[in-house]
C-alpha cells in the first residue's frame, strides 16, 4: 500500500548553510499516528516544514500519497495534507467562524470561498468542525479577541473542515488546558487520517502515538513503537541528560537529572 507520506533520503538546510537535516528517510502509512521528539533545535519543525511543503529539500524526494510533493499544484496539496502551527495570527480581522471556513479553501474552484456566507456544505462541515473543537458558542467572536488556548482550537477546526488525508501539527497541545489537551489527542485518535505531530511532552507521546520519531542533530536516532524508541539510552543521548523510565503503571513515567 502507498504510504500517506514519504521521505526518501532527505537533507535540508538554510541558504548558504549547513544542512540542519541530514540523510532522513521514513514512510507512514496511512492511518498511522506519530510523533516526533527530540531536544530543542533537534531539526522537528524543520522537518515538519519539509512534509506540509513550506521548505524544498536540498537532497533527496518528499511524497505524499505516492506524489512528488513539489510536482504536484499547491491546492492538490492543500485538500490532502492540512498543517497546525505554534504561530498563530493575531491580526486577522475574522471572526472565529471565518477563521475555519477557510479550512474550505481547497476544495472550491479558483480557492474562492464566501467566509460570510458559505454554500450550504460548507456551512455544515464548518460548524461541525467547530463543534467538535467545542468552538460554537465562540463562532462570532473575533479572533484576535480570543485567548491562545481558544485560538489553538479554532486552528485545529480550520484543519478539520479542510478535510485532509494527512494533517501535521507543530505542538499542538501548546497553550491547551489539561482537559483540552486529552480532548484534542483522543479526537486525532479517532479521525482515521495520518496524523504527524512534534510533541514536548514525552508522556503525552507516548500515550498518543503509535510510532515514535526521535531527532538528534538533525538525524533520526530511534524510529518504532513507544516502548522501542523512547528507552533511556535513546532519550540520555537525544537530550544530553540522564533519563530514568518507570514503566511500573498503565503509562511509563519520564524522569530526567544532569
Amino acid at each position: 500500500m502507498t504510504p500517506a507520506v514519504e521521505l526518501c533520503n532527505v537533507s535540508w538546510g538554510p541558504a548558504r548553510g549547513p544542512d540542519i537535516l541530514s540523510g532522513i528517510g521514513f514512510a507512514v502509512p496511512a492511518g498511522q499516528i506519530m510523533a516526533i521528539c527530540g531536544a530543542n533545535g533537534a531539526g522537528k519543525s524543520s522537518l515538519l516544514r519539509l512534509i506540509y511543503r513550506h521548505h524544498a529539500p536540498r537532497q533527496g524526494i518528499v511524497q505524499l500519497m505516492g506524489r512528488d510533493l513539489w510536482s504536484t499544484p499547491a491546492q492538490a496539496v492543500a485538500r490532502d495534507l492540512a498543517t497546525v502551527l505554534q504561530e498563530q495570527p493575531t491580526d486577522f480581522a475574522l471572526s472565529a467562524r471565518q477563521i475555519v471556513a477557510l479550512g474550505r479553501l481547497p476544495h472550491r474552484r479558483g480557492w474562492a470561498v464566501s467566509l460570510s456566507s458559505p454554500d450550504a456544505q460548507d456551512a455544515c462541515i464548518v460548524a461541525d468542525a467547530m463543534q467538535r473543537m467545542d468552538l460554537t458558542a465562540l463562532a462570532d467572536r473575533a479572533f484576535d479577541t480570543l485567548s491562545g488556548g481558544e485560538r489553538q482550537r479554532v486552528m485545529v477546526a480550520r484543519a478539520l473542515a479542510q478535510q485532509p488525508q494527512v494533517i501535521v501539527l507543530d505542538e499542538p497541545t501548546n497553550h491547551l488546558d489539561i482537559r483540552h489537551q486529552l480532548e484534542l489527542l483522543e479526537l486525532l485518535r479517532g479521525l482515521g487520517l495520518t496524523v504527524i505531530a512534534t510533541l514536548h511532552d514525552l508522556t503525552l507521546a507516548a500515550e498518543f502515538a503509535e510510532r515514535v520519531l526521535v531527532l538528534d542533530r538533525g538525524r533520526i536516532l530511534a524510529d518504532g513503537p513507544p516502548d522501542q524508541a523512547l528507552t533511556e539510552p535513546v532519550l540520555a543521548r537525544a537530550f544530553r541528560v540522564g533519563a530514568r523510565i518507570d514503566r511500573s503503571g498503565p503509562a511509563p513515567r519520564f524522569a530526567f537529572h544532569l
